[in-house]
């Protein structure tokens, strides 16, 4: 665990709040910490040790920092997140943050509680103890109970899976055509809705796209006409992000998400 170091102490090293990562490692004790907030990568120490040391409505938390480098901990705000749900371990907005007493943990980014591995009892039913980093954590499973009607059991990462509702084609059920990937993407504020894609790259070095579709940044998109007639299918809606991007048929989340 990174300690929390003095202003004096900080000055003294000379990768303190530089970007880190492959080729720019951090200095003993400082950790290299991805921080979604900002979309960068810096080399930082603990910024709290219990809760108390953080703002109101926030809490202290451990984080796992890049190359297997030193935990940090960091204030993280509390959310309206329930266990089994999905969350962002540092969000930039509460809504996609967990309620007191859980924990952010496992890749995908869980609500959890923490356990021990090999104790059967530890997790409550519909989860199972996983070796997560930095501490293992309850992570869903569906697979024995099953879903009800609507939902399917979908796959994640470290032995995972979640009901959900899926928006787009099932490409984890059916492969994707060549050249394209499956892209599964989830919410927090949206628990029990998964969209899908098979989507293709495109720009410099890449094919262009199917006949159709358009390039947007680096993924093909299938363009659509905000005053013209419905072509998205259900869980998708025509919009852009951006004034400079086209109108596309893009997941219903991303409308509403905050700026």
């Amino acid at each position: 665990m990174s300690p929390m170091l003095t202003g004096e102490q900080r000055m003294r090293l000379m990768t303190y709040g530089r970007h880190c990562g492959p080729g720019a490692e951090c200095e003993p004790p400082l950790g290299c910490l991805f921080e979604v907030r900002y979309l960068r990568s810096y080399c930082t120490d603990s910024q709290c040790e219990k809760d108390e040391q953080c703002s109101e409505g926030q809490v202290c938390r451990s984080i796992a920092t890049w190359g297997g480098g030193p935990q940090v901990r960091v204030c993280v705000p509390v959310g309206p997140r329930q266990e089994g749900e999905g969350c962002v371990e540092i969000p930039r907005h509460k809504e996609n943050a967990c309620v007191a007493g859980l924990l952010c943990g496992g890749q995908d980014g869980w609500c959890a509680r923490p356990c021990r591995p090999g104790d059967t009892n530890g997790c409550p039913e519909g989860f199972f103890c996983a070796d997560t980093i930095p501490q293992p954590v309850c992570l869903p499973t569906c697979e024995t109970q099953g879903c009800p009607p609507g939902q399917q059991c979908i796959p994640f990462k470290e032995g995972s899976s979640k009901c959900a509702q899926v928006y787009g084609p099932n490409c984890l059920q059916t492969p994707c055509p060549v050249g394209s990937r499956c892209v599964v993407r989830t919410e927090p504020p949206h628990p029990g809705k998964v969209w899908m894609a098979c989507v293709a790259r495109c720009g410099e070095g890449h094919p262009p796209c199917q006949a159709g579709w358009v390039c947007d940044g680096w993924d093909c998109v299938q363009p659509c006409d905000p005053q013209g007639p419905e072509v998205c299918g259900e869980g998708y809606s025509c919009h852009r992000l951006e004034e400079r991007m086209p109108y596309a048929c893009l997941p219903d989340f991303q409308r509403d998400l905050p700026h």
